[in-house]
């Protein structure tokens, strides 16, 4: 049996949250304008048939959305045998371990083509990143003891924050606040790397994903 202090998860999350922002704003602006964490907006881009460039757009966006939602149902599905043994660490293992690993094959993938690779490679970059914010989805659902951290999208998060404001409860208010307040900032984050220069585009969120899950791993201590 593991436990684990909230502080150092808290900390995770929210850097988790930091990395899919960048996540995020790099594959909107590099990736034909799609997301890897926001499939809401993937869905709307995809039906948006007078966009100029439209065909191209749709098609990376639908390759993020069938990525994320095939890969979100492997990791609830695989993951739930520590959740019921209460081991936190295999999770993280599991899930935030691999999710950094797709993440710097994209870091690799994008240096490789010289930050211009052509469609095909552009929707395995996608489906690579959109796969690795699903598992960073399910470790946000399966390790957090705050109600509303996703980590890879805001609408949840703020539900439940002006949820719990208008009904008085306090939990975990900071947390949500910070982690809601992390994915714009890792997006202007990105975006000034990207602008700066090119090939660092990915980086970000790679980097701030494997830092979350060094600084998750320790967390676990063993109990008797």
């Amino acid at each position: 049996m593991t436990t684990a202090p909230s502080a150092r998860l808290h900390l995770a999350l929210v850097m988790l949250s930091f990395a899919a922002g960048a996540a995020d704003a790099f594959a909107f602006l590099a990736l034909s304008g799609t997301f890897t964490a926001n499939m809401t907006g993937n869905l709307v881009l995809a039906a948006m048939f007078t966009r100029p460039g439209w065909l191209r757009t749709a098609l990376c966006a639908l390759v993020a959305v069938a990525s994320f939602a095939v890969v979100l149902y492997l990791g609830f599905r695989h993951s739930r045998g520590q959740v019921l043994a209460g081991d936190h660490r295999r999770l993280v293992r599991r899930l935030l371990v691999p999710s950094s690993a797709a993440q710097g094959v994209v870091v690799v993938v994008w240096l490789a083509t010289g930050a211009a690779p052509d469609v095909a490679v552009q929707c395995a970059v996608i489906a690579l990143s959109a796969g690795a914010l699903a598992l960073q989805t399910v470790a946000a659902k399966r390790l957090s003891d705050i109600d509303g951290i996703t980590t890879t999208y805001v609408t949840g998060s703020l539900t439940t924050t002006m949820q719990d404001l208008a009904e008085r409860h306090d939990a975990g208010q900071l947390f949500r606040l910070l982690s809601i307040a992390a994915v714009p900032a890792g997006a202007v984050v990105a975006t000034a790397v990207l602008h700066l220069a090119l090939g660092a585009g990915p980086l970000v969120a790679f980097v701030v994903a494997t830092a979350a899950a060094l600084v998750a791993l320790p967390r676990i201590r063993r109990t008797t």
